[in-house]
Protein backbone atom coordinates (compact mmCIF):
# COMPACT_ATOMS: atom_id res chain seq x y z
CA UNK A 1 0.00 0.00 0.00
CA UNK A 2 3.10 2.59 0.88
CA UNK A 3 3.70 2.86 -2.62
CA UNK A 4 0.62 4.96 -3.52
CA UNK A 5 1.25 6.49 -0.71
CA UNK A 6 4.79 8.24 -2.59
CA UNK A 7 4.99 12.65 -2.72
CA UNK A 8 5.03 11.30 -7.19
CA UNK A 9 1.62 10.03 -6.54
CA UNK A 10 0.25 12.10 -4.47
CA UNK A 11 1.08 15.50 -5.74
CA UNK A 12 -0.37 15.05 -8.81
CA UNK A 13 -3.59 13.54 -6.95
CA UNK A 14 -3.59 16.80 -5.30
CA UNK A 15 -3.81 18.74 -8.27
CA UNK A 16 -6.44 17.11 -9.61
CA UNK A 17 -8.76 17.38 -6.86
CA UNK A 18 -7.97 21.00 -6.30
CA UNK A 19 -9.12 21.84 -10.42
CA UNK A 20 -12.09 19.73 -9.24
CA UNK A 21 -12.67 21.40 -6.32
CA UNK A 22 -12.45 24.63 -8.41
CA UNK A 23 -15.12 23.93 -10.46
CA UNK A 24 -17.41 21.84 -7.77
CA UNK A 25 -17.50 25.86 -6.26
CA UNK A 26 -18.39 27.38 -9.11
CA UNK A 27 -19.08 27.52 -12.40
CA UNK A 28 -16.75 27.49 -15.35
CA UNK A 29 -17.36 30.73 -16.69
CA UNK A 30 -16.60 32.37 -13.01
CA UNK A 31 -14.02 30.45 -12.30
CA UNK A 32 -12.11 31.77 -15.83
CA UNK A 33 -13.34 35.41 -15.16
CA UNK A 34 -12.13 34.97 -11.49
CA UNK A 35 -8.90 34.18 -12.87
CA UNK A 36 -8.80 36.65 -15.31
CA UNK A 37 -9.60 38.97 -12.53
CA UNK A 38 -6.94 37.59 -10.24
CA UNK A 39 -4.01 37.63 -13.15
CA UNK A 40 -4.59 41.34 -13.80
CA UNK A 41 -4.64 42.18 -10.17
CA UNK A 42 -1.91 44.38 -9.06
CA UNK A 43 -1.33 41.89 -5.98
CA UNK A 44 0.10 43.78 -3.32
CA UNK A 45 -0.44 43.28 0.12
CA UNK A 46 -2.52 42.71 0.96
CA UNK A 47 -5.05 41.23 -1.98
CA UNK A 48 -7.59 38.44 -1.02
CA UNK A 49 -7.78 36.45 -3.87
CA UNK A 50 -10.94 35.02 -2.62
CA UNK A 51 -12.79 38.56 -2.30
CA UNK A 52 -11.52 39.61 -5.93
CA UNK A 53 -12.14 36.42 -7.70
CA UNK A 54 -13.80 33.64 -5.59
CA UNK A 55 -13.42 30.41 -3.80
CA UNK A 56 -13.21 28.48 -7.33
CA UNK A 57 -11.01 30.75 -9.15
CA UNK A 58 -8.51 31.27 -6.14
CA UNK A 59 -8.34 27.20 -5.98
CA UNK A 60 -7.79 27.36 -9.45
CA UNK A 61 -5.33 29.62 -9.43
CA UNK A 62 -3.11 27.74 -6.86
CA UNK A 63 -3.03 24.15 -9.04
CA UNK A 64 -2.00 26.31 -12.08
CA UNK A 65 1.11 27.36 -10.08
CA UNK A 66 1.56 24.22 -8.36
CA UNK A 67 1.48 22.38 -11.57
CA UNK A 68 4.00 24.86 -13.40
CA UNK A 69 6.44 24.37 -10.38
CA UNK A 70 5.83 21.12 -9.90
CA UNK A 71 6.23 20.18 -13.59
CA UNK A 72 9.55 21.70 -13.14
CA UNK A 73 10.84 19.98 -10.27
CA UNK A 74 10.02 16.92 -11.96
CA UNK A 75 12.46 17.98 -15.12
CA UNK A 76 15.38 18.62 -13.08
CA UNK A 77 14.71 15.36 -11.62
CA UNK A 78 14.65 16.57 -7.87
CA UNK A 79 13.42 14.88 -4.99
CA UNK A 80 11.28 15.52 -2.22
CA UNK A 81 13.04 17.30 0.60
CA UNK A 82 11.60 19.79 3.97
CA UNK A 83 13.03 22.88 1.79
CA UNK A 84 11.41 21.68 -1.07
CA UNK A 85 8.00 21.11 0.52
CA UNK A 86 7.55 24.18 2.47
CA UNK A 87 8.29 25.86 -0.43
CA UNK A 88 5.47 23.70 -2.64
CA UNK A 89 2.83 24.67 0.69
CA UNK A 90 4.35 28.36 0.83
CA UNK A 91 2.97 28.66 -2.67
CA UNK A 92 -0.13 27.07 -2.35
CA UNK A 93 -1.01 29.47 0.65
CA UNK A 94 0.65 32.37 -1.25
CA UNK A 95 -1.35 31.67 -4.27
CA UNK A 96 -4.37 33.24 -2.43
CA UNK A 97 -3.29 36.69 -1.93
CA UNK A 98 -0.29 37.48 -4.16
CA UNK A 99 0.99 34.88 -6.43
CA UNK A 100 -0.21 33.98 -10.02
CA UNK A 101 1.51 32.16 -12.90
CA UNK A 102 2.28 35.26 -14.62
CA UNK A 103 3.88 37.25 -12.05
CA UNK A 104 6.24 34.40 -11.10
CA UNK A 105 7.18 33.15 -14.43
CA UNK A 106 9.31 36.25 -15.10
CA UNK A 107 11.25 35.85 -11.62
CA UNK A 108 11.63 32.07 -12.36
CA UNK A 109 13.69 32.90 -15.61
CA UNK A 110 15.40 34.97 -13.75
CA UNK A 111 16.69 32.48 -11.88
CA UNK A 112 17.56 30.37 -14.19
CA UNK A 113 19.62 33.25 -16.16
CA UNK A 114 21.73 33.90 -12.48
CA UNK A 115 21.94 29.95 -12.75
CA UNK A 116 23.79 30.46 -16.31
CA UNK A 117 25.79 33.44 -15.71
CA UNK A 118 27.44 31.80 -12.39
CA UNK A 119 27.52 28.48 -14.59
CA UNK A 120 25.83 26.63 -12.03
CA UNK A 121 22.89 23.62 -12.19
CA UNK A 122 19.72 25.62 -12.25
CA UNK A 123 18.26 22.82 -9.78
CA UNK A 124 21.12 23.94 -7.25
CA UNK A 125 18.91 26.97 -6.95
CA UNK A 126 15.91 25.48 -6.26
CA UNK A 127 14.96 26.49 -2.74
CA UNK A 128 15.49 29.97 -3.28
CA UNK A 129 13.45 30.14 -6.85
CA UNK A 130 10.33 28.55 -4.93
CA UNK A 131 10.78 31.21 -2.08
CA UNK A 132 11.59 34.47 -4.43
CA UNK A 133 8.40 33.87 -5.88
CA UNK A 134 6.93 36.15 -3.04
CA UNK A 135 8.15 39.08 -4.46
CA UNK A 136 6.12 38.43 -7.60
CA UNK A 137 3.07 40.88 -6.88
CA UNK A 138 5.74 43.94 -8.07
CA UNK A 139 5.88 42.58 -11.58
CA UNK A 140 1.65 42.49 -11.55
CA UNK A 141 1.69 46.07 -9.82
CA UNK A 142 4.02 47.14 -12.30
CA UNK A 143 1.88 46.36 -15.36
CA UNK A 144 -1.52 47.05 -13.92
CA UNK A 145 -1.47 48.79 -10.94
CA UNK A 146 0.68 52.02 -12.57
CA UNK A 147 -1.60 53.05 -14.75
CA UNK A 148 1.15 53.20 -17.75
CA UNK A 149 0.53 52.37 -20.96
CA UNK A 150 0.92 48.55 -21.74
CA UNK A 151 3.90 49.15 -24.04
CA UNK A 152 5.74 50.52 -21.02
CA UNK A 153 4.14 48.56 -18.02
CA UNK A 154 4.33 45.00 -19.67
CA UNK A 155 8.69 45.49 -20.33
CA UNK A 156 9.01 47.18 -16.83
CA UNK A 157 7.05 44.09 -15.11
CA UNK A 158 8.74 41.90 -16.95
CA UNK A 159 12.31 43.67 -16.59
CA UNK A 160 11.72 43.78 -13.09
CA UNK A 161 11.04 40.73 -12.56
CA UNK A 162 14.00 39.30 -14.32
CA UNK A 163 16.10 41.43 -12.36
CA UNK A 164 14.80 40.50 -9.09
CA UNK A 165 15.11 36.40 -9.83
CA UNK A 166 18.99 36.99 -10.90
CA UNK A 167 19.60 39.00 -7.48
CA UNK A 168 18.05 37.04 -4.81
CA UNK A 169 20.25 33.87 -5.18
CA UNK A 170 23.27 36.66 -4.96
CA UNK A 171 21.64 38.64 -1.91
CA UNK A 172 20.13 35.51 0.28
CA UNK A 173 23.34 34.31 0.85
CA UNK A 174 24.43 37.52 2.66
CA UNK A 175 21.31 38.30 4.48
CA UNK A 176 21.49 35.04 6.58
CA UNK A 177 24.28 36.38 8.31
CA UNK A 178 21.94 39.37 9.39
CA UNK A 179 19.66 37.09 11.39
CA UNK A 180 21.78 33.93 11.33
CA UNK A 181 19.64 31.55 10.71
CA UNK A 182 16.95 32.05 13.18
CA UNK A 183 14.92 33.49 10.85
CA UNK A 184 13.15 30.78 8.95
CA UNK A 185 12.41 33.32 5.79
CA UNK A 186 15.64 34.43 5.16
CA UNK A 187 14.54 35.00 1.28
CA UNK A 188 11.75 36.87 2.60
CA UNK A 189 13.80 39.23 4.69
CA UNK A 190 16.39 39.11 1.52
CA UNK A 191 13.11 40.50 -0.72
CA UNK A 192 11.91 42.89 2.09
CA UNK A 193 15.44 44.37 1.24
CA UNK A 194 15.22 44.48 -2.50
CA UNK A 195 11.42 45.74 -2.12
CA UNK A 196 12.86 48.62 -0.34
CA UNK A 197 15.01 49.86 -3.14
CA UNK A 198 12.25 49.64 -5.55
CA UNK A 199 9.91 51.19 -2.86
CA UNK A 200 12.05 54.16 -2.71
CA UNK A 201 12.58 54.59 -6.52
CA UNK A 202 8.87 54.16 -7.33
CA UNK A 203 8.03 56.65 -5.08
CA UNK A 204 10.70 59.22 -5.21
CA UNK A 205 11.37 59.18 -9.08
CA UNK A 206 8.44 58.26 -10.39
CA UNK A 207 5.94 59.51 -7.24
CA UNK A 208 3.83 57.12 -7.32
CA UNK A 209 1.11 56.24 -3.91
CA UNK A 210 1.99 52.92 -3.95
CA UNK A 211 -1.06 52.44 -0.71
CA UNK A 212 -4.16 53.31 -2.47
CA UNK A 213 -5.43 49.76 -3.22
CA UNK A 214 -8.10 48.12 -1.23
CA UNK A 215 -6.75 45.94 1.08
CA UNK A 216 -9.99 44.05 2.47
CA UNK A 217 -10.29 40.44 2.71
CA UNK A 218 -13.30 37.98 2.57
CA UNK A 219 -14.49 35.61 5.22
CA UNK A 220 -16.89 34.44 2.99
CA UNK A 221 -15.52 30.67 2.97
CA UNK A 222 -14.12 30.43 6.06
CA UNK A 223 -16.08 26.64 6.07
CA UNK A 224 -15.62 25.49 3.19
CA UNK A 225 -11.79 26.35 4.11
CA UNK A 226 -11.41 24.98 7.59
CA UNK A 227 -13.14 22.22 6.61
CA UNK A 228 -10.17 21.26 3.50
CA UNK A 229 -7.42 22.21 5.86
CA UNK A 230 -8.71 20.30 8.70
CA UNK A 231 -8.83 17.12 6.29
CA UNK A 232 -5.36 18.19 4.87
CA UNK A 233 -3.80 18.04 8.51
CA UNK A 234 -5.95 14.95 9.36
CA UNK A 235 -4.66 13.43 5.83
CA UNK A 236 -0.73 13.93 6.69
CA UNK A 237 -0.86 12.39 10.28
CA UNK A 238 -3.34 9.23 8.69
CA UNK A 239 -0.30 8.74 6.27
CA UNK A 240 2.54 9.21 8.17
CA UNK A 241 1.02 6.56 10.87
CA UNK A 242 0.49 4.40 7.59
CA UNK A 243 4.01 4.22 6.42
CA UNK A 244 5.60 4.07 10.10
CA UNK A 245 2.67 2.73 12.66
CA UNK A 246 5.85 3.60 15.21
CA UNK A 247 6.60 6.76 14.11
CA UNK A 248 4.96 8.47 17.28
CA UNK A 249 8.35 7.53 19.01
CA UNK A 250 10.81 8.77 16.69
CA UNK A 251 8.92 12.15 16.92
CA UNK A 252 10.84 13.88 19.94
CA UNK A 253 13.68 13.95 17.63
CA UNK A 254 11.97 16.67 15.55
CA UNK A 255 11.25 18.53 18.73
CA UNK A 256 14.83 18.52 20.22
CA UNK A 257 15.92 20.74 17.29
CA UNK A 258 15.51 24.54 17.30
CA UNK A 259 14.53 24.45 14.02
CA UNK A 260 17.35 26.84 13.02
CA UNK A 261 18.03 27.00 9.19
CA UNK A 262 19.25 24.71 7.84
CA UNK A 263 16.43 22.04 9.61
CA UNK A 264 15.33 19.22 7.16
CA UNK A 265 12.95 17.35 9.40
CA UNK A 266 12.54 14.77 6.31
CA UNK A 267 16.50 14.27 6.33
CA UNK A 268 16.57 14.77 10.07
CA UNK A 269 13.73 12.64 10.90
CA UNK A 270 12.52 11.25 8.20
CA UNK A 271 9.73 11.67 6.00
CA UNK A 272 6.96 9.76 7.91
CA UNK A 273 7.62 12.21 11.05
CA UNK A 274 7.82 15.46 8.75
CA UNK A 275 4.53 14.57 7.81
CA UNK A 276 2.82 13.61 11.48
CA UNK A 277 4.62 17.27 12.27
CA UNK A 278 2.56 18.74 9.17
CA UNK A 279 -0.51 17.79 10.10
CA UNK A 280 0.22 18.44 13.99
CA UNK A 281 0.90 22.06 12.93
CA UNK A 282 -1.93 22.11 10.39
CA UNK A 283 -4.04 21.56 13.45
CA UNK A 284 -2.07 24.01 15.99
CA UNK A 285 -2.72 26.70 13.31
CA UNK A 286 -6.24 26.19 12.76
CA UNK A 287 -6.75 25.87 16.53
CA UNK A 288 -5.61 29.27 17.60
CA UNK A 289 -7.76 31.07 14.36
CA UNK A 290 -10.86 29.27 16.38
CA UNK A 291 -9.94 30.50 19.51
CA UNK A 292 -9.15 33.84 18.85
CA UNK A 293 -11.99 34.14 16.50
CA UNK A 294 -10.16 34.83 13.17
CA UNK A 295 -12.36 33.74 10.15
CA UNK A 296 -10.68 32.41 7.44
CA UNK A 297 -9.72 34.80 4.29
CA UNK A 298 -7.07 34.60 2.02
CA UNK A 299 -3.90 35.72 4.14
CA UNK A 300 -5.16 33.68 6.96
CA UNK A 301 -5.16 30.75 4.93
CA UNK A 302 -1.82 31.36 3.16
CA UNK A 303 -0.57 31.26 7.16
CA UNK A 304 -2.02 28.33 7.53
CA UNK A 305 -0.30 26.53 4.61
CA UNK A 306 2.58 28.41 4.97
CA UNK A 307 3.17 26.65 8.76
CA UNK A 308 2.50 23.62 7.36
CA UNK A 309 4.75 23.99 4.58
CA UNK A 310 7.56 25.01 7.51
CA UNK A 311 6.76 21.71 9.45
CA UNK A 312 9.20 20.07 7.32
CA UNK A 313 11.91 22.71 7.31
CA UNK A 314 12.21 24.18 10.84
CA UNK A 315 9.22 24.17 12.81
CA UNK A 316 7.35 22.21 15.60
CA UNK A 317 5.12 22.25 18.28
CA UNK A 318 7.60 23.02 20.98
CA UNK A 319 9.57 26.19 19.54
CA UNK A 320 6.20 27.39 17.31
CA UNK A 321 3.77 27.33 20.25
CA UNK A 322 5.74 30.05 22.62
CA UNK A 323 6.13 32.67 19.51
CA UNK A 324 2.11 32.28 18.42
CA UNK A 325 1.45 32.86 22.25
CA UNK A 326 3.42 36.21 22.11
CA UNK A 327 1.95 37.47 19.07
CA UNK A 328 -1.45 36.71 20.63
CA UNK A 329 -0.71 38.49 23.36
CA UNK A 330 -0.57 41.56 21.72
CA UNK A 331 -3.47 40.40 19.40
CA UNK A 332 -5.68 40.24 22.96
CA UNK A 333 -4.48 43.94 24.30
CA UNK A 334 -5.76 45.43 21.26
CA UNK A 335 -8.80 44.04 21.29
CA UNK A 336 -9.42 45.20 25.08
CA UNK A 337 -8.35 48.17 23.93
CA UNK A 338 -10.81 48.78 21.51
CA UNK A 339 -8.90 48.97 18.72
CA UNK A 340 -9.64 46.79 15.80
CA UNK A 341 -7.61 43.85 14.71
CA UNK A 342 -5.51 44.69 11.43
CA UNK A 343 -5.08 41.92 9.04
CA UNK A 344 -1.91 42.09 9.26
CA UNK A 345 -2.08 41.40 13.49
CA UNK A 346 -4.26 38.89 12.32
CA UNK A 347 -2.06 36.96 10.09
CA UNK A 348 1.01 37.61 12.35
CA UNK A 349 -0.35 35.41 14.75
CA UNK A 350 0.36 32.63 12.04
CA UNK A 351 3.77 33.74 10.46
CA UNK A 352 5.50 34.78 13.17
CA UNK A 353 6.80 31.39 13.47
CA UNK A 354 9.54 32.70 11.18
CA UNK A 355 11.57 33.26 14.60
CA UNK A 356 10.66 29.95 16.03
CA UNK A 357 13.74 28.62 16.45
CA UNK A 358 14.40 31.39 18.91
CA UNK A 359 12.23 29.78 20.99
CA UNK A 360 13.47 26.20 19.87
CA UNK A 361 17.53 27.93 21.04
CA UNK A 362 16.36 29.95 24.11
CA UNK A 363 13.47 28.77 25.57
CA UNK A 364 9.49 29.58 26.22
CA UNK A 365 10.25 32.58 27.57
CA UNK A 366 12.09 33.88 24.81
CA UNK A 367 10.33 32.66 22.28
CA UNK A 368 7.78 34.41 24.54
CA UNK A 369 9.19 37.84 24.09
CA UNK A 370 10.28 37.11 20.60
CA UNK A 371 6.65 36.46 19.36
CA UNK A 372 5.65 39.77 20.96
CA UNK A 373 8.08 41.93 20.07
CA UNK A 374 7.71 40.86 15.93
CA UNK A 375 3.99 41.71 15.75
CA UNK A 376 5.21 45.00 17.01
CA UNK A 377 7.42 45.34 14.19
CA UNK A 378 5.29 44.12 11.24
CA UNK A 379 3.58 47.38 10.42
CA UNK A 380 6.37 49.12 10.57
CA UNK A 381 8.54 46.99 7.88
CA UNK A 382 5.77 47.13 5.92
CA UNK A 383 4.97 51.03 4.45
CA UNK A 384 9.27 50.70 3.85
CA UNK A 385 9.11 47.63 1.38
CA UNK A 386 5.74 48.86 -0.38
CA UNK A 387 3.96 45.75 -0.56
CA UNK A 388 5.94 44.05 -2.99
CA UNK A 389 7.56 41.36 -0.66
CA UNK A 390 4.46 39.13 0.51
CA UNK A 391 6.70 38.04 2.89
CA UNK A 392 6.27 41.11 5.26
CA UNK A 393 6.34 39.04 8.36
CA UNK A 394 9.69 37.19 6.84
CA UNK A 395 11.31 41.05 6.29
CA UNK A 396 10.27 41.93 9.95
CA UNK A 397 12.02 38.60 11.32
CA UNK A 398 15.09 39.42 10.20
CA UNK A 399 15.34 42.56 12.34
CA UNK A 400 13.67 40.90 15.26
CA UNK A 401 15.98 38.18 15.09
CA UNK A 402 18.86 40.75 14.57
CA UNK A 403 18.19 42.43 17.62
CA UNK A 404 17.09 39.78 20.02
CA UNK A 405 19.46 37.22 19.36
CA UNK A 406 22.59 38.82 20.82
CA UNK A 407 20.75 39.55 24.11
CA UNK A 408 19.36 36.22 24.27
CA UNK A 409 22.73 34.95 23.62
CA UNK A 410 24.38 36.85 26.33
CA UNK A 411 21.79 36.83 28.92
CA UNK A 412 21.93 32.33 28.54
CA UNK A 413 25.65 32.62 27.65
CA UNK A 414 26.72 30.26 29.97
CA UNK A 415 23.55 27.90 29.47
CA UNK A 416 23.30 27.85 25.61
CA UNK A 417 25.74 25.70 23.08
CA UNK A 418 25.77 26.94 19.18
CA UNK A 419 24.15 24.45 17.03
Amino acid sequence: MTRYLKTDILFPLSLILLTILAFIFDTPSNVIHGFGIILTSPSVLVTDYLRIGGLGASLFNVSTILLMTYVLIKLLKLNMTGPIFAGLLTIAGFAFFGKNILNVLPIYVGIFLNAKFQKVEFKSLIIVLLFATGIAPIVSYLIFGTGWAFYLSIPAGILIGLLSGFLLPIMSVHMLRFHKGYNLYNIGFTMGILSLLYSAILRGVFKLDLFTHDSSTSEAYHLELLIMTTILSLLFIVLGFIKKPTALKDYPVILKSSGKLVSDFMRDGGPEIAMINVGIMGLISLLFTLVLNLPLNGPLISGVLTVMGFAAFGKHPKNSIPVMLGATIWLLITRATGYPVSTGLAIGVLFVTAVAPIAGRHGFFFGLIAGFVHVLLTPITYPFQGGFDLYNNGFAAGFVAAILIPIFDFIRKDKVTEE
